[in-house]
C-alpha cells in the first residue's frame, strides 16, 4: 500500500479513533501530520510524540470545530504549518454528556441536537471545502461516520447524532461529485462499536461490559468489538493510491454486525 501524499489534517486527534488513523498514516508515509484538539494539550503531546516514534513529523492545532469560523481556520492554521493538505479527515466526536441525554428522541433538548449538527456535518462542510483548496495534486478526505443512526431509530437518544450523520454521508457524495475533477477522492468510514476513548470508552462499565457481551455473542459476526487500528486501516487504505477510483462511498467497519437482521432470532440467524 502506498500513500502518495506527505500532509494530512486529522480533526479529533488526539485520542482515541483519531489518534489512531494520525498514527496508521504516519506509518504508512506521511511526513507531516497536524493533531487537532480542543482541550487536552497532554494527550495531543503524546499523539505527537507517537507520530515521531513512527517516523513523521507533525504540529498541534487547538480549537472548537462546533463553531463554524473556527472550523475553517483550523484547516487553514494547518496547512501553513505543514506547507499544505492532502489529506484531511474529520473524526471529532463530542463529549457524551454533551451530546447524549437517556430519553426519547422527542425530549431531546435542542441544544444537544444542534451541538451534534455543529461537530459533524456542518464542521466537515466547511473543513473539507477549506482543505481541497490546498489539493492541487490530487487528495483524500474522510469523514467517521454512523450509518446505522442514519437509518435506524431505535436508539432514542441518539436522534442528534443520527440524524448528523446521515447529513455527514449525504455531503461525501455531494463532495465526491464536485471535487472528482481534480483527483481528490471524499469517501465516509462508519465503524461499529469500537473499544476506544471517544463514545463507547466514555460510557459507563455497564454499558460497555452489555456491549460486549451482545457482540461476543453473535450479533458481530467476527465476535469481537473493534479497535482503533482496524479503523485507521481502512482510512490508511482509501488514502492509498490503490483507492483512487473509490469516491463517494461509506465503508462499515463493522465486523459484519451490519449483516445481522433484528427481526429474526439470533439462534435462527448462526446456528451453534
Amino acid at each position: 500500500m502506498k500513500i502518495p501524499f506527505q500532509t494530512a489534517l486529522i480533526t479529533g486527534s488526539s485520542r482515541g479513533l483519531g489518534r489512531g488513523i494520525a498514527v496508521k498514516l504516519a506509518r504508512e508515509g506521511v511526513k507531516k501530520i497536524a493533531v487537532h484538539y480542543l482541550s487536552r494539550q497532554d494527550e495531543a503531546e503524546k499523539t505527537l510524540a507517537q507520530l515521531r516514534e513512527a517516523g513523521a513529523d507533525g504540529v498541534l492545532v487547538q480549537g472548537d470545530t462546533s463553531n463554524a469560523s473556527r472550523a475553517e481556520e483550523i484547516v487553514h492554521e494547518a496547512a501553513q504549518k505543514l506547507g499544505g493538505c492532502d489529506i484531511f479527515v474529520q473524526s471529532v466526536i463530542p463529549r457524551l454528556e454533551d451530546i447524549y441525554e437517556h430519553t426519547l428522541a422527542t425530549e431531546v433538548p435542542l441544544a444537544k441536537w444542534q451541538l451534534a449538527f455543529d461537530t459533524q456535518v456542518r464542521a466537515f462542510f466547511v473543513g473539507a471545502r477549506a482543505a481541497a483548496t490546498y489539493m492541487t495534486r490530487g487528495g483524500r478526505i474522510l469523514a467517521l461516520s454512523y450509518t446505522p443512526g442514519g437509518r435506524t431509530g431505535g436508539w432514542q437518544p441518539w436522534v442528534g447524532m443520527g440524524s448528523a450523520k446521515a447529513a455527514l454521508d449525504s455531503t461525501c457524495r455531494y463532495f465526491a461529485v464536485a471535487l472528482g475533477r481534480h483527483g481528490i477522492t471524499v469517501n465516509a468510514v462508519s465503524p461499529g462499536c469500537c473499544d476506544d476513548t471517544t463514545v463507547l470508552g466514555q460510557a459507563p462499565q455497564e454499558v460497555r461490559d452489555a456491549i460486549k457481551s451482545w457482540v461476543e455473542a453473535g450479533w458481530t459476526p467476527m465476535g469481537r468489538v473493534g479497535t482503533p487500528e482496524d479503523i485507521a486501516n481502512v482510512c490508511a487504505l482509501l488514502c492509498s493510491e490503490e483507492a483512487s477510483f473509490v469516491t463517494g462511498q461509506t465503508i462499515s467497519v463493522d465486523g459484519g454486525s451490519s449483516l445481522m437482521n433484528p427481526d429474526f432470532p439470533l439462534p435462527l440467524q448462526v446456528p451453534a
